[in-house]
């Protein structure tokens, strides 16, 4: 039977495109109007499909549901306003085409219909395709570049969610810090600076009952993703790879962490990365990850000796192992080992001296005299330097020996490896204490002094993993010797942080 204009089932699309000018509001009713319009006074039966979606995405719900119906055999034509109103991007226009040919489709517009069975008005949707095409690709152009001159010329942040701290507003187009949200950045900041790990962040702000604007905990990736986010610093960055550009704004909006707080924030969580994920590795020990071999200088680790059984009974115990790592090519190690609560206890009874210095520390710091902490810290800098001099010397030895062929390719690269990673641990080590010697300031260290003293007290509360993080904040190793030379007694040397 040959069916009349007047029972053909059209299906209305209408799409406004994220990234266009203009209200979607408005723009949607202005194409819909056209085409229902144009639909009645053809006696069309319709379906109208709208959205608001960008032209090169593929995903659009509206449209996968438009293209269910046309391969279930509902719809007649396509009624568009324009055919860069389907896509602009040649891959899916061509999809779309092959669709229609197969279903027999007619994609008709306010000024045109294509039919796919006509070799000329296939041509012409083709030529459409490219001009759709690249019209989408000035457009990406131009919309690139304004966002990019917003940031370098304008000086303004962009990006499409405020971060955790500030609001946008719409008619200035600046952010705005939200004194609630700000709370739980500077109590961030804080934990940070007081050495706790983004994990202990997380829980500790979790606790107070600080949640994000969904309603959820904070998890230690959102912690990390705050802190070493420079947007907080008052920048704005948009980083185009469209037009090989990096644009970098300061001063666009109100900073709520100071450029001395985060690089100390960066500079601590450095100088702790190879010792995060403590819980996937097993802390079986407050001082663990933190023990160094007084003979050779490097790591020494705490393993379960369980090879102590009595009449059925277990009377296994946590020890240091003994260190055995190579010296040299023809000597290992030769650092004995202990069992773990000897160092424990050691370390305990030295946190009860150390506290004592603290509070002397404390009353000098009240009095705002800070010449004692100056001190403190330039030699604290200057052995540090010392050792980082000492470090580079033996990394070029190290050099010279393998350039000499008198040591090969892969003994070479695992000494390597040990000086750099020794050199950065101290090069950071550096940068903290230059930041802290460059601004001592007597009323923020009070605050300080007063919080490890607070730790130490509740030290032995702590659960072992807090206790661990505790230990690692104000101690920066323990080293440990147990030879021949020591008479087989262990010595046990705690190296403090500056604070």
């Amino acid at each position: 039977m040959v069916q009349t204009a007047t029972k053909l089932k059209v299906a209305l699309y209408v799409r406004k495109s994220r990234e266009e000018e203009g209200g979607a509001e408005e723009t949607l009713h202005n194409q819909r109007e056209t085409l229902v319009r144009i639909a009645k006074q053809k006696g069309y039966s319709y379906e109208l499909f709208q959205e608001v979606e960008s032209s090169i995405n593929w995903n659009r719900p509206e449209l996968a549901k438009m293209i269910a119906g046309i391969e279930g055999g509902k719809y007649d034509r396509i009624l568009v306003s324009h055919i860069d109103r389907i896509g602009r991007e040649i891959g899916l226009l061509d999809d779309i085409k092959k669709l229609c040919i197969e279903h027999e489709i007619i994609i008709e517009t306010p000024d045109n219909e294509i039919k796919f069975d006509d070799e000329n008005q296939e041509l012409l949707f083709g030529f459409s395709s490219v001009l759709s095409d690249y019209e989408y690709k000035r457009i990406r152009h131009r919309l690139t570049k304004g966002k990019y001159d917003a940031v370098a010329i304008k000086n303004r942040w962009i990006g499409s969610t405020p971060p955790l701290g500030y609001t946008w507003d719409k008619n200035t187009k600046q952010l705005y810090v939200n004194p609630e949200e700000k709370k739980i950045v500077r109590k961030m900041v804080e934990l940070a600076l007081l050495g706790y790990s983004s994990r202990l962040i997380a829980d500790k702000v979790n606790k107070l009952g600080y949640r994000s604007r969904k309603g959820n905990q904070f998890k230690t990736d959102r912690v990390l993703g705050i802190l070493q986010n420079r947007v907080y610093l008052g920048e704005s960055k948009y980083n185009s790879k469209r037009l090989k550009k990096v644009a970098v704004a300061k001063d666009t909006h109100e900073a709520i962490i100071t450029e001395q707080e985060f690089n100390q924030i960066q500079a601590l969580f450095k100088s702790r990365k190879s010792k995060e994920n403590l819980q996937s590795l097993g802390i079986k020990s407050p001082v663990n990850k933190l023990l160094v071999c007084g003979v050779c200088g490097k790591g020494m680790t705490v393993q379960l000796n369980n090879k102590v059984r009595k009449t059925g009974r277990n009377y296994s115990f946590y020890q240091i192992r003994p260190c055995r790592h190579q010296i040299d090519l023809d000597t290992k190690c030769h650092n004995g080992g202990v069992s773990i609560y000897k160092v424990e206890n050691a370390v305990l009874e030295a946190l009860k001296l150390y506290k004592q210095e603290l509070e002397q520390s404390l009353i000098s710091l009240l009095a705002e005299d800070t010449s004692g902490l100056e001190n403190s810290l330039t030699s604290t800098l200057e052995g540090l330097e010392v050792d980082l001099a000492k470090q580079e010397r033996k990394a070029k030895r190290l050099l010279d020996l393998y350039l000499d062929e008198e040591l090969d390719k892969q003994s070479f690269q695992q000494k390597k490896q040990t000086f750099e990673d020794i050199i950065s641990a101290l090069r950071n080590e550096i940068s903290i204490v230059r930041f802290k010697l460059e601004s001592i300031d007597a009323s923020a260290q009070v605050g300080k002094v007063k919080g490890i003293i607070e730790m130490i007290d509740n030290f032995e509360e702590m659960e072992l993993e807090e206790q661990n993080a505790t230990l690692k904040l104000i101690i920066s190793g323990i080293v440990f010797t147990k030879t021949a030379e020591t008479n087989n007694e262990p010595v046990i040397d705690i190296k403090w942080r500056e604070l």
